[in-house]
């Protein structure tokens, strides 16, 4: 640095060229010129913000920073001149010097090595500068003269008007519009129908409509309000500045989204034909499993029942898969942000859904073993009631008292599910009733009994034909278990009553008792207690 200093020290003190043709020197210093031209910036004359020209070397004695500051304040004197003529603003040569004089004061002095500086010769170089200094001396006091300050007060209240009767203007458009969107509810606007149902309400609409009323005006208000701001800066030269950086605020956002829409509108063009071949792939591949389940399409060893759920888990994957190639063309996939909120949300997820997913898989999986079908009667734990509803997560059962009971599939995977249904409209379902008789009749004639009410009960069949167990033998009386096919399964509780109601009827015909093992003992305790109260009396 200090030997670029010495340099531009140096060219000041060369000697000066003669008119008639360039010297060696001349030529030396305009090549050691070209060869600072890159390394030294110029100083800049500054006046009211604006830059006047540059200074690339120093004036002996003084340095370039002193002469900087030398010319702003000459400059700064002749603007505060209130008696300040342009034209007395003159070239004089003194020595190897070109002065510019206001007068007889000098406000700068131009030197050869400047010009060579800017590639031009001393005498233009001079006639520039002065202009320059001259100009702008003349533009800023006519700027802050008092009748350009009158005439920018009158512009600002021209505005003030303009932007109020604008506002007015537009509050009384938007509220008109708004007495016409809520009266037409009544007029002539209707509601979105698709065929006769009404997919928008009419009431919808119209706050609808009113939100987006209400939203336009404070754009519209918006905008006015930024286009008057950037007016009243303009108005006044210490502002203009403002109203620039106003204009990039709103220019550079704008250009900003511009671009990125553009340049994202390729990747943009990909997602979509993912997206759409994803679509149309599983709208294929949908009709197929439609076509299995209703057994219009049968592959050997796939069962329809399995098409729907296997058509979930293809989806499942081929949305996955389309998501992994869609997600690289995402805005902002490779940043760190992005990536960290990915896994956070999966986390999320993951630890949240646990048992979520632990119901789904058992979903899938009781799809495939094929426990019940909807429409079956089981049993759950203690729960008896036929399915309704069968998805990924749970299984909803009715019971006969009409209840509608919820199971998790992880539940019914993880215990034991009993099916009246499957087999039992195919090789019947066995009804059971249990009946305790005492010893004083017949087994043969309990049996016969048992039997007949099961034949003369609606909804038994006598093929298979029923069958009775002994299952005890009791101390008053023996357990007899009788066993009747129906092929109704859904119906096995109306059955079963009509059954136990026949047994009922036909043992009373039959001057047979039916006793249970409580009220036997008790009873025969009270025969007991009698018997003994009698024979003591005696």
């Amino acid at each position: 640095m200090n030997e670029i200093k010495e340099l531009v020290h140096t060219t000041t003190q060369l000697p000066t060229p003669t008119n008639t043709s360039d010297s060696l020197a001349t030529i030396e210093k305009k090549q050691e010129i070209e060869s600072l031209r890159e390394k030294i910036r110029g100083k800049p004359i500054v006046f009211q913000k604006d830059t006047l020209f540059y200074l690339y070397t120093s004036y002996s004695p003084y340095d370039i920073d002193t002469r900087v500051k030398y010319i702003e304040d000459k400059i700064q004197t002749l603007y505060d001149d209130p008696f300040f003529t342009p034209d007395s603003i003159q070239l004089k040569p003194l020595g190897e010097y070109l002065n510019i004089m206001y007068k007889k004061n000098s406000i700068a002095g131009i030197t050869m090595i400047d010009a060579m500086w800017e590639n031009t010769t001393q005498e233009d170089l001079a006639s520039r500068y002065a202009n320059a200094i001259k100009s702008t001396i003349v533009k800023y006091k006519e700027q802050n003269s008092l009748k350009s300050v009158m005439i920018r007060l009158g512009e600002l209240l021209l505005v003030l008007l303009i932007a109020f009767v604008l506002v007015w203007g537009i509050n009384r458009l938007f509220e008109f519009l708004r007495k016409v969107a809520i009266n037409s509810e009544h007029r002539f606007l209707t509601g979105i129908r698709i065929n006769n149902y009404e997919l928008i309400k009419k009431r919808k609409m119209v706050k609808a409509l009113l939100k987006l009323l209400a939203v336009l005006r404070v754009v519209i208000l918006l905008f006015l309000f930024i286009t008057i701001i950037r007016l009243i800066f303009d108005i006044f030269p210490s502002t203009q500045y403002l109203s620039k950086i106003i204009i990039k605020w709103i220019s550079e956002p704008i250009r900003d989204i511009g671009v990125a829409i553009i340049n994202y509108l390729p990747h943009l063009f990909n997602i979509i034909i993912i997206i759409i071949i994803t679509r149309y792939l599983l709208k294929g591949l949908r009709f197929f499993a439609l076509e299995i389940e209703r057994g219009i399409l049968k592959i050997k060893g796939f069962h329809p029942e399995w098409a729907r759920t296997t058509y979930s888990l293809i989806r499942i994957m081929l949305w996955v898969l389309a998501l992994v190639i869609i997600f690289p063309h995402l805005p902002g996939s490779d940043s760190d942000a992005f990536k960290g909120i990915s896994v956070f949300f999966g986390v999320l997820i993951s630890l949240g859904s646990s048992s979520s997913i632990s119901n789904a898989i058992a979903g899938v999986v009781i799809s495939y073993m094929r426990p019940f079908q909807v429409g079956d009667w089981i049993k759950s734990g203690e729960i008896i009631g036929v399915v309704i509803e069968k998805n990924a997560l749970v299984t909803r059962l009715k019971t006969i008292n009409n209840e509608d009971v919820t199971i998790p599939n992880s539940a019914i995977l993880s215990g034991a599910t009993m099916n009246f249904s499957s087999i039992g409209k195919q090789c019947g379902l066995a009804l059971n009733v249990r009946v305790k008789v005492r010893y004083d009749y017949p087994d043969n004639l309990v049996e016969e009994l048992l039997i007949e009410s099961a034949l003369i009960t609606n909804g038994i069949s006598p093929t298979p034909h029923p069958y009775v167990f002994q299952l005890s033998l009791d101390e008053l009386n023996a357990s007899y278990e009788l066993n009747a096919y129906t092929f109704i399964p859904e119906n096995m509780y109306f059955i079963k009553s009509d059954l136990v109601k026949n047994i009922q009827n036909t043992f009373k015909q039959a001057n047979i008792e039916i006793f249970s093992t409580q009220y036997i003992d008790i009873r025969e305790f009270k025969k007991e207690e009698k018997a003994n109260s009698k024979e003591n009396k005696r």
